[in-house]
């Protein structure tokens, strides 16, 4: 039988290339996708796919890494596989940690989404080869300094307030893209600025702007 995929991705042009790489493959069936979180969730519960692609970003400032965690802990032997154009290593380290299987750049050539496709589907992990010389050089400096970068402390939801705050979002606008309470984003924004060591709220959307200005393929 031909392993059923699932496609999470915002950008139509993205989604018909993928689908008609897919289709192209004997032992691969794309059977849907969706552009947000809430339908990814209802048609893979519905759907029962063998593997995801997920896009870290997605519309209406939705994230991947939450659409990852929840399908952990809903879907445990489900088969993630990140497609993004961030090559930021603090994005593929959290995607790892939360359970991907591999992480693919969309600059990447069309041939190897299906081999990390072919592989993850096998039970084993997909890393590119420039991407692997990468993640070992982060790790190898990881293991040498005696702390963290400032922002690999800040927590998933965290890092989404921090990149809306480097947007220039105020924080009723960012509780309403993430349906929250503003006092839940005050909330985290207190919790943002005591990790790094930021006094006030004006140096706080300074560093987010400039850590997002170090990071152009962050911006959609």
């Amino acid at each position: 039988m031909r392993k059923k995929i699932y496609i999470v991705d915002d950008h139509p042009l993205v989604v018909d290339a993928l689908r008609n790489l897919i289709s192209q493959s004997q032992d691969l069936n794309c059977i849907g996708n969706s552009d947000n979180v809430e339908k990814a969730l209802e048609d893979i519960e519905k759907l029962q796919p063998d593997l995801v692609l997920v896009d870290i970003q997605l519309k209406q400032n939705q994230n991947g890494l939450q659409l990852l965690k929840k399908l952990r802990a809903a879907h445990p032997n489900l088969s993630v596989i990140i497609l993004s154009m961030l090559t930021d290593d603090t994005f593929v380290d959290r995607a790892f940690k939360l359970g991907a299987m591999g992480y693919v750049f969309k600059e990447d050539t069309t041939t190897q989404v299906i081999e990390a496709i072919q592989i993850v589907l096998q039970g084993d992990y997909f890393v590119s080869s420039s991407q692997a010389t990468r993640l070992l050089g982060h790790l190898y400096r990881n293991s040498q300094k005696e702390e963290r970068d400032p922002i690999d402390k800040l927590s998933n939801r965290e890092l989404e307030v921090f990149l809306m705050f480097g947007d220039g979002m105020p924080v009723k606008d960012i509780a309403s893209n993430m349906n929250l309470a503003s006092s839940t984003i005050e909330t985290l924004r207190s919790r943002i600025k005591s990790k790094l060591n930021i006094q006030d709220n004006e140096k706080l959307i300074r560093v987010a702007v400039e850590w997002k200005f170090s990071n152009p393929k962050i911006s959609n």
